[in-house]
């Protein structure tokens, strides 16, 4: 999962550089679809990893 939020950085740092002289509204935006995502994703693992240990016992 590292390899996936570290492509996810790169693709961020990438569109902030394209939209560095644009600036505003739309780079906001997809900053925050960006952390909307990492946070849903984070959701998903912690209740796999859940779900893992509760069957394990």
């Amino acid at each position: 999962m590292d390899s996936v939020f570290l492509l996810i950085d790169i693709f961020i740092l990438g569109i902030i550089l394209l939209l560095m002289h644009e600036g505003g509204l739309i780079l906001k935006k997809i900053i925050k679809f960006f952390k909307l995502l990492k946070r849903r994703i984070d959701i998903l693992n912690a209740e796999a990893e859940l779900k893992f240990i509760l069957e394990n016992q």
